[in-house]
């Protein structure tokens, strides 16, 4: 069981958390588009293209961004489990959230999210895609998200729960990345490319990753 504490400096951690998964789960997309084509396409912070089209195969590179944060939510998962130290457990109830898991679960119904995209040029535009990917996403969420909201110790557990699936990560990461990708995509602002990827998403993710070491032991407020 953990007890959530809301403090700036475990906010500052959490935000770290969220920027750096975010990211990953995009360079996941690049990196997996590169070995699919053998050459760089290019990548924002909300946005990749890969360099070729080889057909169905091409889309495995959108899907392994998804994959890659339904990985880490079972990681979180895993750091929950009974006997772990108090900071691993607020370590993996904040990398199950830093996720997104509620844009995963929701966005297809609105006809938007890596998942869809992929299934719809794979399987056609129908119906049972939608509903297909919709199970399936929320299949591999509800179960990490259970164990999260059992972990609560808090009063009132399910506004607690609640709020870090609906509003937490998006008031406190969201607009910090909608603003990134509006600098560099379109003022123009460092958006020269390193291997495909923009200057200024590269700084980010240097900048988040220092940030993460000095202040991750602040996930646990309690400490």
């Amino acid at each position: 069981m953990i007890r959530l504490k809301l403090t700036w400096r475990y906010l500052l951690a959490f935000y770290c958390i969220i920027m750096l998964y975010s990211s990953l789960h995009e360079l996941v997309h690049h990196f997996v588009g590169y070995f699919i084509c053998g050459e760089w396409g290019t990548k924002s912070f909300n946005r990749f293209s890969m360099a070729c089209n080889v057909g169905k195969i091409t889309y495995l590179a959108t899907y392994a961004g998804p994959l890659f944060s339904f990985i880490m939510m079972y990681v979180g998962t895993y750091f929950l489990k009974k006997g772990a130290s108090d900071f691993k457990k607020h370590l993996g109830f904040a990398m199950i959230f830093a996720q997104l898991p509620l844009q995963r679960m929701v966005m297809p119904m609105f006809g938007m999210n890596d998942e869809l995209f992929a299934s719809v040029h794979i399987f056609g535009n129908t119906y049972t895609t939608y509903a297909i990917v919709t199970i399936v996403i929320w299949a591999i969420c509800i179960p990490p998200l259970i164990v999260a909201y059992r972990a609560i110790s808090n009063k009132r557990k399910m506004l607690w729960f609640l709020f870090y699936l609906i509003l937490l990560p998006y008031i406190i990461w969201g607009p910090f990345f909608g603003i990134l990708e509006y600098v560099m995509v379109d003022m123009g602002i460092l958006s020269q490319s390193i291997i495909g990827i923009g200057l200024l998403f590269i700084i980010n993710e240097l900048v988040t990753i220092v940030g993460y070491l000095c202040v991750k032991k602040y996930i646990n407020p309690n400490r």
